[in-house]
């Protein structure tokens, strides 16, 4: 294994001497967008990937109109549920000939060689034991000079075009997770309780172990959630009685939607922007029964979590949907917010249900950030509208955060959920009149007492 950052190492160096090496392997480069892939055979690039959306093969694919995006979208999710190849779906139904997609990667390879020579504060890491095949005999044999020589030209292009933007990396791993720790110790452990060394290795430890358990979920697919046993078995119900979808109360189920929705990245859709267009969007995309048949996304049953997680969810949508109207926001959006922002909650508190922390303070600062950490990063991952990124992680108070704000208002327990706005309520000001926000609180809070208990139970 070899490391290192392109501050030191020019990035064309590092390909000439793999070339030169004749070296196989996979090389990974992590910057603030992402993590893009160049897979090695004998010293030419025979595969490339990224986890930026508009750098996927689908994405690439969708933009020059090779393939329907309704035939890119079905089989994305097949490739994420069946755990294929999507190259090797692409070819079987023959939408795409070997020599064009031959084309296609090539020329994505370019690309992400060219942003990589613009890139800053990137790190590298080069896995000679990495499993690197010709994807049905689909090699590119790009040679890295000839890769760099394309890719300085278009250099100067993208630089001024799109430069790098926010972190995408989870917080699960290396240095992300050191720091991680550490600002939960800061926050979470004061200074009339301190640590002794076994007691914070005995921590630090069981906190490695509670995101390593997340990431274990999350390297699944690209921002693909595990679901409820109970959820599956919902949505495999319907499938077989060839019922329409329902998706509230459905959290996880909204989020894999959501994921597969958006698995080709398209910069003039906006994506699905409330819960009854998420219902039917993508067309033709009916993943039910292989969802519910998926092995690895199912997550045990725990009936305390699964009940209190849907009643939250009943009574936040309902309070939000309530106050949305009064600060212009469509009920439809503050219901998909809704759903959304609990899934990286529940994901942690069902982490914490299995692995539980004994010092109350750390397991407080651990519901707080990691939640966050882990919704921003797979909504970004996976693509979301950026409406509901911005609730995701709030940096900035918006009209549907004050919304979902103030439906969390009525919760009974407001604990565990995330604040959909940063800082203190002072903030709503700049988003709505003090009427507003009156008539906004008050609808929310009526809403919430016209659900009877019997309501809540049943979702």
């Amino acid at each position: 294994m070899i490391r290192g950052s392109l501050d030191h190492l020019h990035f064309g160096d590092l390909l000439q001497w793999f070339q030169m090496g004749g070296v196989s392997g996979r090389l990974s480069l992590k910057g603030p967008r992402g993590e893009r892939r160049l897979d090695f055979k004998e010293g030419r690039v025979c595969y490339v990937s990224s986890t930026i959306a508009e750098e996927r093969l689908a994405s690439w694919l969708a933009r020059r109109t090779m393939v329907p995006r309704a035939e890119l979208r079905r089989l994305l999710a097949q490739s994420m549920l069946r755990r294929a190849l999507f190259t090797d779906l692409l070819v079987a139904e023959g939408l795409i000939g070997a020599a064009e997609l031959q084309v296609v990667l090539t020329d994505l390879a370019e690309t992400i060689t060219s942003r990589l020579l613009a890139a800053a504060e990137v790190e590298f890491e080069f896995d000679p034991a990495h499993p690197v095949l010709d994807t049905l005999g689909l090699s590119l044999s790009a040679q890295p000079n000839r890769l760099l020589m394309e890719a300085a030209r278009r250099t100067d292009e993208y630089t001024a075009a799109a430069p790098e933007d926010a972190e995408h990396e989870l917080p699960l791993a290396g240095d992300a997770f050191e720091s991680l720790f550490w600002e939960l110790v800061r926050d979470g452990v004061s200074g009339d309780e301190p640590l002794t060394g076994d007691e914070l290795k005995t921590l630090h430890d069981l906190v490695r172990d509670i995101v390593r358990t997340l990431a274990q979920w999350l390297a699944c697919s690209p921002g693909l959630v595990p679901v409820p046993a109970r959820q599956l078995a919902e949505l495999g119900r319907a499938a077989a009685e060839g019922e329409p979808v329902g998706l509230f109360g459905l959290a996880h189920s909204c989020w894999n939607q959501m994921v597969f929705a958006r698995a080709v990245h398209d910069g003039a859709d906006a994506g699905p922007g409330g819960l009854a267009e998420l219902e039917q969007v993508p067309a033709g995309l009916d993943v039910r029964r292989e969802l519910a048949g998926a092995p690895f996304l199912k997550r045990p049953d725990a009936p305390r979590l699964d009940g209190l997680v849907q009643q939250v969810v009943v009574a936040w949508t309902r309070a939000a949907g309530a106050a949305a109207p009064h600060l212009g926001v469509d009920p439809g959006a503050a219901a998909l917010a809704v759903h959304l922002v609990v899934v990286p909650t529940d994901l942690v508190l069902w982490v914490l249900a299995t692995l539980p922390v004994p010092h109350r303070n750390l397991r407080r600062a651990l519901l707080e950030r990691l939640p966050r950490r882990l919704g921003a990063s797979l909504g970004r991952l996976a693509d979301f509208p950026k409406l509901f990124c911005e609730v995701l992680e709030p940096l900035r108070a918006t009209p549907l955060g004050v919304c979902l704000q103030l439906g969390r208002a009525t919760l009974p327990t407001t604990g565990p959920w995330p604040r959909t706005v940063p800082g203190d309520d002072r903030d709503h000001a700049g988003v709505a009149s003090a009427t507003a926000l009156a008539l906004a609180a008050d609808a929310a809070r009526q809403a919430v007492s016209e659900i009877g208990a019997d309501t809540l139970a049943a979702g």
